[in-house]
């Protein structure tokens, strides 16, 4: 019953971010090679670009809970602060509530290719981005496919101790957790990180002071991190 109304508490905190910041989106569906669609929303930066040479970078961002459209659009306002800042942002549901980094690990790739086929995006990798379980869950696609990505944001997000870490080839990760994490997280930390050097990866782990399970950006820290991926 605590679990419950903790997890109650983290949803009004979502619902009244996204309040305070909503994004119109686009959607789209996206037919994957065995014949199963997935709707998305598409975000895109409110400034044109310069010129043509110079569309938005992508970043796939992750939803927490099952993945379904509510819990999609609770969490818009953390998509909403990328777009303002260049970024075009892609969120995938899922049809049945299977997190993507469970069975065809090619889901998110083929996802990649379709949004770049119908809009003009940076030639690079895109960046994995999630909060909550969402920040849990990009870390896991990445575990899959660590060669497709740019990085990964996770704020938070932890590895499950049963994940196996293969190589990792350099992948950045930018991890932080509140400092009065509700789901006590905040203990993995050290952990966690130690876990990602091993197999390879460069991390960038911290605790935000005084913040709990959601908690705004630190853009200062995440633009400098960024632009080290540039």
């Amino acid at each position: 019953m605590a679990l419950r109304r903790l997890h109650l508490v983290i949803l009004l905190t979502l619902l009244a971010l996204s309040s305070s910041s909503m994004l119109a989106a686009a959607e789209q569906t996206v037919q994957l090679l065995d014949g199963t669609s997935i709707k998305l929303f598409f975000f895109e930066p409110h400034d044109e670009p310069a010129n043509a040479e110079d569309p938005p970078p992508l970043a796939i961002f992750i939803a927490g809970g099952s993945n379904n459209e509510f819990m999609a659009k609770a969490q818009f306002w953390l998509g909403k602060e990328f777009v303002d800042r260049g970024w075009a942002i892609a969120v995938p549901i899922s049809p049945d509530g299977k997190r993507f980094s469970k069975g065809d690990s090619s889901t998110l790739p083929q996802i990649v290719k379709q949004l770049h086929a119908t809009h003009a995006l940076q030639d690079s990798k895109p960046l994995l981005v999630g909060m909550s379980s969402g920040g849990s869950e990009a870390m896991a696609i990445a575990f899959l496919n660590p060669a497709n990505f740019r990085g990964v944001v996770a704020t938070p997000g932890r590895i499950k101790p049963d994940v196996s870490l293969d190589k990792l080839d350099s992948l950045p990760f930018y991890i932080r957790i509140g400092e009065r994490d509700d789901f006590r997280w905040n203990r993995m930390l050290e952990s966690m990180s130690l876990r990602l050097l091993s197999a390879g990866a460069k991390v960038d782990a911290e605790i935000v002071e005084d913040a709990r399970h959601v908690f705004q950006l630190d853009w200062e820290s995440l633009e400098a991190w960024l632009n080290k991926l540039k």
